[in-house]
């Protein structure tokens, strides 16, 4: 063989190398970039998923502010003339609400008629996302602020709330009560207060920063505690002696977006609890049988009507004897959690919307009653021993005037515009 064609046949096999080599150079390549707009493709996607399950929660959310706004539309218009009924319209705000109706409602408990307008109205929305949304008012919580009340009676009752939750914790659960049952508890809830009043200091004793000293001694702060009012119970962290099992115990029973008082018709069965400890699980489960059942009594109308109630199960001569405030009028703090959902993606909103006119008057009214008091002499007789003046001055001609423009005193105004949004907090 020459030396020329042994030349050649080394040269097809290089050849042949370099033709697999770039082959499977090129076929790495094309998998990477593959791969690589995939992954891209797939990011670009869940970034539009979230972002129409996004958009699918703020619309439930905006329903629900209708709803709200609707809500105190129809107490203010029809709310005199319903009287003590007045909670027939609370399922204008109480009723969960979920798009597409169809998706949540089981065809055989409504009629063929009306399941077949759901699914015409579904086919006319562009929206292919889906969102459940729930109502719920702010009344049936605890004030946690109110520990720096300017009302005493209001911050006194609201300590002994907090630590009877503690304390039917250590009665009821056998694993807490192990953990913690050496832990003073009024301890934690005065490092709270000191955290919200205006005083530097403390009710344990001594300076408020005291139990801050080492978080303090690098890094020195005039605002902790910043004495003011929390801005959300998550602050709660920052507290002196809040363990997460404490904050996990409180987080469902309190609110920062309070109503100066418990609503007991919106309360749960552990606010219910801490309101006295005559209050059992069993008793709290009737009080709720009843003011659910409206074959029972329906919601309480009044204090009298929750006091004649409870005389049947406890010694109501003993109820209550910490004066926490108790109102059984309309909801006005609501908050609204509405989950939107698009392929997989989620996307949570919750927005507590506030009735700052509604609280002011409360609020005026407790402070009118402390101040009634500490003079020694109680409200209605205050009003009693004032002469009624317009009696002598009145125009018997102008009777009717004057019941007319008491009457229009008296209605309250109807709302308008959206309600007030406090907290929007997204996840």
């Amino acid at each position: 063989m020459s030396k020329k064609k042994i030349l050649l046949k080394n040269n097809r096999g290089v050849a042949l190398l370099i033709a697999i080599f770039s082959i499977g150079l090129m076929s790495f390549f094309a998998m990477e970039v593959s791969y690589e707009t995939n992954v891209e493709y797939i990011v670009a996607s869940q970034k539009i998923n979230r972002l129409k399950a996004y958009y699918a929660a703020k619309a439930g959310v905006e329903i629900s502010l209708l709803r709200i706004l609707l809500y105190k539309k129809a107490v203010a218009s029809f709310g005199d003339q319903l009287g003590e009924n007045k909670s027939m319209l609370d399922p204008i705000w109480s009723f969960p609400f979920a798009w597409p109706p169809s998706k949540f409602v089981n065809k055989d408990d409504v009629t063929t008629i009306t399941y077949d307008s759901l699914k015409s109205a579904e086919k006319e929305s562009i929206m292919g996302a889906t969102y459940i949304t729930s109502i719920e008012t702010e009344g049936g919580r605890i004030d946690i602020n109110d520990l720096g009340s300017e009302v005493k009676a209001l911050r006194d009752s609201t300590k002994q709330q907090i630590l009877k939750i503690f304390q039917q914790e250590v009665e009821n659960n056998k694993e807490f009560e192990k953990k913690y049952r050496n832990t003073n508890f009024e301890e934690l809830v005065n490092n709270i207060a000191d955290w919200i009043d205006e005083d530097k200091e403390s009710l344990n004793g001594g300076d408020e920063k005291g139990p801050y000293r080492d978080l303090l001694k690098d890094n020195p702060s005039d605002f902790i505690p910043p004495n003011q009012p929390l801005k959300t119970t998550e602050e709660l962290h920052m507290i002196a002696g809040m363990k997460d099992d404490f904050y996990n115990l409180l987080k469902p029973r309190i609110t920062v977006y309070g109503v100066k008082g418990i609503n007991i018709n919106f309360a749960t069965q552990d606010i219910l609890k801490s309101l006295d400890s005559q209050i059992t699980s069993e008793v709290a489960t009737e009080i709720i049988k009843r003011r659910n059942s409206p074959e029972k009594g329906g919601p309480f109308k009044n204090e009298d009507d929750f006091i004649n109630f409870l005389g049947t199960l406890i010694n109501t001569e003993k109820f209550n004897e910490g004066g926490i405030p108790l109102f059984f009028d309309n909801p006005y703090n609501f908050r609204i959690i509405s989950t939107g959902e698009f392929a997989k993606a989620t996307s949570e909103i919750t927005v507590v919307t506030y009735d700052i006119e509604n609280l002011v008057g409360r609020l005026a009214d407790y402070l009118d009653k402390q101040e009634a008091e500490e003079k020694g002499t109680p409200k209605k007789e205050e009003e009693e021993e004032k002469p009624d003046e317009s009696n002598d001055k009145k125009d018997p001609n102008q009777e009717g005037d004057a019941t007319d423009k008491s009457k229009t005193k008296k209605q309250t105004p109807i709302p308008k515009g959206r309600p007030r949004i406090v907290l929007w907090q997204e996840k």
